[in-house]
C-alpha cells in the first residue's frame, strides 16, 4: 500500500501579466517545500481587487501557459473559469483537494504583503484546516508586525523556514516562513513601462513578451 503524501503548491494570481517573479517566486516554493508541483491558478474575479484587470481572462491565462512551457513542474489552472461569483481562495483550495484527493498535501503560496490581511478573507479561519501556508516575506521583514494583523490561530503554528533546513510536515504547523526572498517586478510596473514604450525583456518570458506585442496588451495604440 503507498500511503506516500505528495506535496503541491497554488500559486493564484490575476497574473496581467504573468512575469519572471511569478516564475521565480513559483521555482524557490518548489525548492523549499520540497514540492512536486506547483499549480498557477489564473484568478478571474479577485475579491480583493476593486477594478478589473486590463487584460482578459483568456489572455491573461494564455500567457501563463505560455510562461510555463519550459517550466515541467509549473502547472497552468484555469480552475476558477466558469465558476460563479468572485475568486475566493477557500473555494479554490477546496476544489483542489477534491481533484486531488487525500493524499495530497496543498500548500498556499503567497507573499507576506498579502498574507497580512488574511483576516479580511472569506473563512479565513478554515484555511488552516484546508491546507498550509507558505509566506514569501522579504529580507529584514520586522515580524512583530504578525502579531498586529495575524489571527492568533495562524500565529501558533508558525515555522521559519530557510534553504538550509528541510521543511518539517508537523501536523501542527500550518504556516511556514521563508525569508530569504525578494523579487522587485510588479505586473503594474510592467503595464506602465509598456504602456510609456520602456523595455520590459528582462521582466518577462519571451514567449509572454511575444503575446503581448502580438495582441497589442496593455499599449495605448
Amino acid at each position: 500500500m503507498n500511503d506516500r503524501v505528495v506535496r503541491v503548491g497554488l500559486l493564484g494570481g490575476t497574473f496581467d501579466p504573468v512575469h519572471r517573479g511569478h516564475l521565480q517566486l513559483a521555482e524557490a516554493a518548489l525548492r523549499v517545500a520540497d514540492l512536486e508541483q506547483v499549480y498557477l491558478v489564473t484568478s478571474v474575479r479577485p475579491p480583493h481587487k476593486t477594478r478589473g484587470t486590463e487584460a482578459n481572462f483568456l489572455d491573461r491565462h494564455a500567457m501563463v501557459a505560455l510562461a510555463a512551457v519550459d517550466h515541467p513542474r509549473l502547472i497552468p489552472s484555469s480552475l476558477e473559469h466558469g465558476r460563479k461569483g468572485k475568486s475566493y481562495a477557500v473555494d479554490t483550495i477546496r476544489q483542489f483537494k477534491q481533484r486531488l484527493g487525500a493524499a495530497t498535501e496543498v500548500f498556499f503560496i503567497l507573499g507576506i504583503d498579502t498574507f497580512l490581511d488574511i483576516s479580511s478573507w472569506k473563512d479565513f479561519e478554515r484555511l488552516p484546516r484546508l491546507c498550509r501556508f507558505l509566506v514569501f516575506a522579504r529580507p529584514g521583514f520586522d515580524e512583530s508586525r504578525l502579531t498586529l494583523r495575524i489571527p492568533d490561530a495562524f500565529l501558533r503554528s508558525v515555522s521559519l523556514i530557510d534553504d538550509r533546513t528541510p521543511l518539517p510536515l508537523d501536523p501542527h504547523c500550518r504556516c511556514y516562513f521563508y525569508r530569504e526572498f525578494s523579487n522587485p517586478v510588479s505586473s503594474s510596473e510592467v503595464r506602465e513601462r509598456i504602456r510609456r514604450g520602456q523595455p520590459v525583456r528582462e521582466m518577462l518570458p519571451p514567449a509572454v513578451l511575444e503575446y503581448i506585442g502580438k495582441n497589442r496588451l496593455y499599449s495605448e495604440e
